[in-house]
């Protein structure tokens, strides 16, 4: 009887956090819009958990600036509809630069 509850319980907890994380992915997904079609965002982006997801609308490549050091990290291409990851700091603000509209999360999102 013991080994029956824990199970469920176990499988209560489980659901739970994937209810969660797809939450957060959701609230936290922004799709950065082609800005009159110059390939800077005018928004800047900061990383909740470390790593970023990038999907884009168009291929290219797309640039994160660091905001205080400069310092580029780069995904050499992104085909459109396909997405890729970037390990990014998280407690870091970035400019992102790319073609088309780029959709980004889970992110922090201010206006520059």
């Amino acid at each position: 009887m013991k080994r029956k509850w824990f199970i469920l319980c176990f499988i209560v907890i489980f659901m739970a956090a994937i209810l969660c994380y797809n939450g957060i992915q959701k609230t936290y997904t922004f799709t950065l819009a082609e800005n009159h079609g110059t390939t800077i965002k005018a928004e800047q982006i900061q990383p909740l958990f470390g790593t970023v997801k990038v999907s884009g609308d168009c291929d290219t490549d797309v640039v994160f600036t660091d905001t205080e050091t400069g310092e580029r990290y780069t995904i050499g291409y992104i085909t459109s509809g396909l997405s890729e990851k970037i390990k990014l700091e998280k407690d870091r603000w970035y400019t992102v630069e790319g073609g088309g509209n780029l959709t980004i999360g889970p992110v922090n999102i201010r206006i520059g």
